[in-house]
């Protein structure tokens, strides 16, 4: 059995523009369906939960890769430093 893996990664600044594509994507649907209109804030703090989230995990990343360089546990390699 074979096994696909699809690595995507995303930079800080290409999640922001995903946001703002998402933003106005909302915003028209909710124009032109009043159902989604109803509903525009809650999935508005949803989106911008998930965008500060993922920027949250990026600060975290950071830090950790930080102090594995001072400790000197990277052999410059990325990845975990721990495995």
């Amino acid at each position: 059995m074979k096994s696909l893996n699809i690595t995507v990664r995303i930079n800080s600044g290409f999640a922001l523009l995903l946001w703002i594509a998402c933003f106005f994507a909302l915003l028209w649907m909710s124009q032109h369906h009043p159902s989604i209109e109803n509903e525009f804030p809650v999935a508005m703090t949803g989106l911008s939960a998930a965008f500060g989230g993922y920027l949250l995990k990026r600060h975290g990343n950071n830090k950790v890769d930080l102090e594995a360089e001072k400790l000197g546990l990277r052999n410059g390699e990325k990845g975990d430093p721990l495995t």
